[in-house]
Order: structure tokens, then sequence, then C-alpha cells
């Protein structure tokens, strides 16, 4: 017998972060936006239809995290990130998908995906 699916609501990623301020100062530039909450002194998160990406105070897991974002135009991202001064590393990927990189103040790395 197998057990049932577990019921899913919602995911939240968390990211660890050793300043919080300074990540989220990272990650307005990234999403092109300021949080949409700060629910507690050490937590910073941003909403979409699809998912929440919490940017947590955590210096002991700091630099290990990986996020992936899935964007609908990949070069149009490009211009937007580099406009707001990050450094992304592009790569065209695979025949499936176009990949870039960039990694945030703590390490921990950030990784873009457009589907073809």
């Amino acid at each position: 017998m197998t057990d049932p699916q577990l019921p899913v609501s919602a995911v939240l990623a968390a990211v660890p972060s050793s300043d919080l301020a300074r990540s989220e100062v990272f990650y307005e530039a990234l999403l092109g936006r300021p949080a949409d909450e700060r629910p507690m002194p050490v937590l910073a998160q941003w909403r979409w239809d699809g998912g929440v990406l919490q940017v947590v105070e955590d210096a002991g897991r700091a630099g290990g995290g990986l996020v992936t974002v899935v964007v609908p135009d990949m070069a149009a991202a490009l211009v937007g990130l580099r406009g707001r001064g990050l450094v992304v590393d592009a790569d065209e990927g695979t025949v499936v998908a176009r990949v870039a990189t960039l990694t945030d103040p703590d390490g921990n790395q950030v990784t873009l995906v457009e589907q073809r």
C-alpha cells in the first residue's frame, strides 16, 4: 500500500541570509520591487500567484541556498537585471531552456530559467 499524496496548499521557499537588510536590497533589485511583507523582523517575503520567496535572517545557514526563478522572457529579464546593476552570468543552456545565474551577497545562488 502506498501512502496518500501530501495535500499541499502552497510552498514557501526560504533563502538564508546573514544580514537581512543587505539581502533585501539585493532581492529588491533582482525582483524589481520591494518585499510584499515583513511579517517578522527576521523575514522579508515576495508573493506571486505561483508561490512565495522568503529571505530569512539565519547566519548559520547563509550561503548554501539555491533559488530557481522561471521567467517568460530571458532577454528582457537580463536587460532589467543589468539595468539595476546586478551581475548576471547568462548561458544559452540547452535546447529546452535558457539559463542565467546570480549570486546574492551571502553566496546563495539564484538561477533564472526560461523554458523554450
